[in-house]
């Protein structure tokens, strides 16, 4: 099992053996039903003012065994997230540099009551920065609060900036882009294979022509929600010989006139979400509550063949050199010094203002 409960404020599903089963199962779970092991996931706007914190969850339960769960965001950037279970409490806080306003955060509380651990994680999803702290022994938390929480009735309050809230019965990784969905064909020296086939020493070719080993494939489910929301490339567009899904941050190459004209570069990297004009690329609701999507780790960052179009490998970055941050990615299952240090892009990446004056002009 992962996902066990997901909701975008309008449609919710909580089955504790899995949202992916489709039951969407909302019957009453134990009261004694515990979740030792988990991660709450909430992706919203900033919107914290001065004297006014921005309430991400605000649940009470006050029959027989009181039990509360309360994360709030203050506008100087300060995250608390407190837990109480009778006499029992558990609080963690986190300060992030504050950002502009309607930035897209996404944060993660993951707790492991077993190992007397608990990592809060805060993703500035606009501007590609990470924040992060641990706790000691942490609550475990009932599985009907939870539940509660998913559906956000009765005693629990979502912020009215949430994107939309998951739960997951494990640990789940934060950082690190997410790539491209099942089905897309990578080019390698002995012709196109579907990326979830691709494994540790395989080879791919490269935008110069090298041939590169794969040191890592990143396999990871996500909620089919927000900035997880996979973009439908299509074809002709960009090259490609068929529709694919990536994730919205997964860099595409832009080549051609425009790229030379407007920014005098040959080739640059665009965020896919920054190309959806709903003709060549658009957002694609899924029918599953999750999507698994695929990466490919390299030496250096490369620019690889995606069904004929030209896209990004995965870029570990700064990120790579802190190894207690690296330890909660997808990539924790690498020893230290197995990780990349990358410290190029394989072309010149694009701002959103670029990003989309460029597609602008693609597009006129």
């Amino acid at each position: 099992m992962s996902w066990i409960g997901l909701s975008d404020l309008n449609v919710a599903a909580f089955d504790p053996e899995g949202v992916h089963l489709g039951s969407n199962r909302f019957s009453a779970v134990p009261e004694d039903a515990i979740l030792p092991v988990g991660t709450l996931v909430f992706e919203q706007v900033f919107t914290a003012r001065p004297r006014k914190p921005q309430r991400l969850l605000r649940y009470e339960h006050r029959d027989g065994w009181q039990r509360s769960v309360h994360i709030t965001l203050e506008s100087d950037g300060m995250l608390h997230v407190a837990l109480q279970q009778g006499e029992g409490s558990s609080q963690v806080q986190l300060r992030i540099t504050p950002p502009p306003p309607e930035t897209c955060l996404r944060v993660t509380y993951s707790w492991d009551a077993p190992a007397r651990r608990a990592i809060l994680t805060v993703e500035n999803l606009d501007q590609e920065l990470i924040y992060q702290t641990e706790a000691l022994a942490p609550l475990p938390l009932p599985l009907s609060d939870l539940r509660e929480i998913i559906l956000a009735r009765h005693n629990a309050r979502l912020g009215r900036e949430t994107r939309y809230v998951a739960l997951s019965d494990q640990i789940e990784p934060v950082g690190l882009p997410a790539g491209m969905a099942a089905g897309v064909p990578v080019e390698t020296p002995s012709g196109p294979q579907l990326i979830e086939r691709l494994r540790l020493g395989d080879e791919v070719l490269t935008w110069d022509g090298k041939v590169r080993p794969v040191r890592w494939m990143v396999r990871r489910e996500v909620p089919a929600l927000g900035r997880f929301l996979p973009v439908r490339l299509r074809a002709p567009f960009h090259g490609l010989t068929r529709d694919i899904l990536c994730a919205p941050d997964h860099r595409v190459m832009v080549t051609g006139a425009d790229a030379e004209y407007h920014l005098g570069q040959s080739a640059v990297l665009v965020e896919a979400a920054h190309l959806v004009d709903d003709k060549s690329a658009r957002f694609e609701k899924q029918h599953e509550p999750t999507i698994w999507y695929y990466n490919i780790l390299l030496d250096g960052h490369e620019c690889l063949r995606y069904a004929g179009m030209w896209a990004e490998s995965l870029f570990v970055g700064a990120m790579g050199r802190n190894q207690e941050l690296m330890a909660t990615t997808s990539l924790a299952e690498l020893h230290p010094s197995a990780i990349p240090r990358h410290t190029r892009f394989a072309r010149p990446v694009l701002s959103g203002v670029e990003a989309r004056a460029l597609a602008h002009f693609m597009s006129a």
